[in-house]
């Protein structure tokens, strides 16, 4: 045999070597396969899902490696290559797809009668569905009461008062809170606005006719679960209407006039919820018996009484005696702009 068959007799066989070892270490390598089916389904059952754990399961390096690798290596035709049980989940849920977190849905039923929420801008605040005077007191006092303190110290005038008086002037939509220490005079303290008094001048004379009364009155009650807030209830109708009444005939002559929140008013004076806080716990403060409403259409201080004003032939006796109870009560000064604008 010649030199040059001889070499490539050899360089043939050593090819056939190179092959031989190189399909043995590939054999080597995708053993693992057979088995990793029955592997994967272990693994499944130890990996959390969404629902529970949410701490990532820890895979140690070289089983990373070894993984990917096998990747590298799978045969044709081995199989569909399956998803990991959770993103197929996450995938499904749109809900999902967002970045916020959501808390799960509580499983055990609200207490009833415990707390409701209620409108409050885009803020939504808790609050009790039903309170007791006592309770009511206790959640607004803190604020409320410190904010009277407040405009009465601004006013100089004493703290605690023995007495209080408000005077409701319906053209002006004013209700103005004057206080009287004990062997002392009245004196102006703060000036609220009335965001909302329905009817138009003259006294309330029956139910439905949206009218806010005009007279002297006292508070009857405080409510602590008004659907306005809180609100104060005048005693309306008092012994004079009740009177005038019998005399011309007149019977259902409506009540639950109130002092109350919010800017709506069906024959009620609405203040607004911060105000009528404030005029709340100062009436718990003071005690109901000490504190004295006057309703006027006009300021009578000011404004002399018209000589045939609109209503029964009694209103003008109705006018004198309210205009007699408001010259007790020296008035405020001149409104400045930010009384103008309730502050």
């Amino acid at each position: 045999m010649k030199t040059n068959q001889r070499f490539t007799l050899l360089v043939f066989s050593l090819s056939c070597m190179t092959c031989a070892g190189t399909t043995l270490a590939l054999v080597s390598l995708d053993v693992p396969l057979e088995n990793s089916a029955q592997d994967l389904q272990k693994a499944d059952e130890l990996r959390p899902s969404l629902v529970g754990a949410l701490e990532p399961l820890a895979v140690p390096h070289h089983q990373l490696v070894t993984r990917l690798s096998r990747l590298a290596f799978v045969r044709a035709g081995f199989g569909s290559l399956e998803l990991p049980r959770e993103i197929d989940v996450a995938a499904a849920n749109p809900e999902s797809w967002s970045i916020e977190v959501k808390a799960p849905p509580p499983t055990s039923p609200k207490p009833q009668n415990s707390v409701s929420e209620t409108r409050s801008g885009s803020a939504k605040k808790k609050t009790k569905s039903r309170y007791t005077l006592k309770e009511r007191l206790a959640e607004i006092s803190p604020a409320a009461l410190g904010r009277v303190i407040a405009k009465f110290a601004s006013a100089k005038a004493s703290w605690p008062p023995e007495e209080i008086a408000l005077v409701a002037i319906k053209d002006e939509k004013a209700l103005e809170v004057y206080s009287r220490p004990t062997d002392g005079a009245w004196k102006f303290v703060h000036r609220y606005r009335v965001l909302a008094a329905s009817g138009a001048s003259g006294p309330k004379l029956q139910r439905g006719d949206k009218q806010v009364p005009e007279g002297v009155y006292r508070i009857s009650y405080l409510n602590p679960n008004s659907a306005y807030h809180v609100s104060l209830r005048v005693n309306y109708p008092n012994t004079f209407d009740r009177k005038m009444a019998r005399k011309d005939g007149r019977k259902n002559l409506g009540g639950d006039i109130m002092i109350h929140g919010e800017n709506v008013s069906a024959g009620c004076l609405a203040v607004g919820n911060a105000s009528v806080e404030e005029l709340f716990v100062l009436t718990a403060e003071v005690g109901m018996r000490n504190v004295k409403v006057v309703i006027a259409p006009t300021d009578f201080r000011r404004n002399a009484i018209a000589s045939r004003p609109k209503g029964p032939e009694w209103v003008p006796t109705l006018y004198t005696e309210i205009a007699s109870a408001m010259s007790e009560f020296k008035g405020p000064p001149p409104p400045s702009l930010l009384t103008l604008l309730g502050l």
